[in-house]
């Protein structure tokens, strides 16, 4: 009887690794987390196989699929063509998203806060330390700001959701462009850090008085207090599906028609008057070598994955974003597959 039941355990746990070594490997971006695991359950449901995901931080999942420990990585932060020639890798845009400054006010409805660039910075590196600031009651006014200390929460771990952040305030605050600049990870005194943006959003919580950044879906997911930001032209808005599109619209479709390679797009920034000024794409980092299997996954993501995509509070590429990308994958991979 044990030796029976010893087999069948060794049975089981055999069948349980084979299926998951037939699921594709991947790791990297916890922006994009939620996105993988919608898309790997219905993958799983019509290929037979799915994705093991792990949210490690967009640069760790960039040195994993680098060091062929996984079959791809995901960034939030595209890497130049030095870089991926670097790591040997290829990079192609999946989904896009947003950066969103989130607070913890009590007593402050949703989406009533206004910041910008210029105290987001300040804030971050400790020139500004209460909500009544006058710079901040200044922006803000008619609504009733607490008397709270501001405490500012950032990630630990390199991540592309911080180089977002600090690309944007490096645009428009040369303060924060000359200090910290533009990396993976903040490097300032103060405030608290927390590993991905499940930490960012329980620290967040905890803490009346506090700052965060975090991916809208987990805005949307979570019912936090976004910030509003300013346009190109000023007026302040707040983050939805539509002003993702938009930021994405111009540089994006440019992007594809430059026939670009790399597909390196940064949409921080952007020039668009209606676009949310903190927008990204989420990118599928791929071994030059080639990914059939991943590349198989990724067609099956462009036809079958805007519904589930919107689900988890991403927003799907245009058309003629995913035709450039298909082009690239003939040219890069002799990847012709039937329609």
């Amino acid at each position: 009887m044990k030796s029976a039941a010893l087999l069948t355990a060794i049975a089981t746990a055999l069948l349980t690794f084979n299926v998951s070594a037939a699921n594709l490997q991947g790791a990297g971006s916890t922006f994009s987390e939620a996105l993988y695991k919608k898309w790997s359950s219905r993958y799983q449901a019509e290929a037979g196989s799915g994705i093991d995901y792990s949210a490690i931080g967009s640069g760790e999942g960039i040195a994993q699929v680098g060091a062929k420990k996984v079959d791809f990585g995901a960034s939030d932060e595209p890497l130049k063509r030095d870089e991926l020639e670097q790591k040997g890798l290829r990079q192609y845009p999946v989904a896009l998203g947003a950066v969103v400054p989130v607070v913890n006010l009590p007593g402050v409805p949703a989406g009533q806060i206004k910041l910008n660039a210029e105290l987001l910075a300040k804030i971050y590196l400790g020139r500004i330390r209460r909500w009544s600031d006058g710079d901040i009651a200044a922006l803000n006014d008619g609504v009733k700001l607490p008397d709270l200390p501001i405490k500012p929460i950032y990630r630990a771990d390199a991540s592309g959701s911080s180089f977002v952040f600090s690309y944007y305030l490096s645009a428009l605050s040369p303060e924060w462009k000359n200090g910290p600049g533009v990396n993976r990870q903040l490097k300032i005194n103060g405030g608290e850090a927390a590993n991905g943006n499940e930490g960012m959003v329980a620290a967040l919580k905890r803490t009346p008085g506090a700052i965060a950044y975090v991916d809208f879906g987990r805005v949307q997911q979570d019912r936090l207090n976004p910030v509003q930001l300013p346009n190109r032209v000023g007026i302040h808005m707040k983050p939805s599906a539509e002003s993702i599109q938009a930021a994405a619209k111009y540089d994006a479709e440019k992007l594809i028609y430059s026939a670009d390679p790399d597909f390196y797009l940064v949409l921080a920034n952007n020039d668009t008057y209606n676009g949310w000024p903190l927008a990204t794409a989420t990118f599928a980092l791929l071994p030059r070598s080639g990914a059939p299997k991943m590349l198989d996954f990724l067609r099956w993501a462009y036809r079958n994955g805007d519904a589930p995509m919107r689900e988890a509070g991403y927003v799907p590429l245009s058309d003629s974003m995913k035709a450039g990308v298909r082009k690239a994958w003939a040219r890069q991979f002799n990847y012709h597959p039937a329609p």
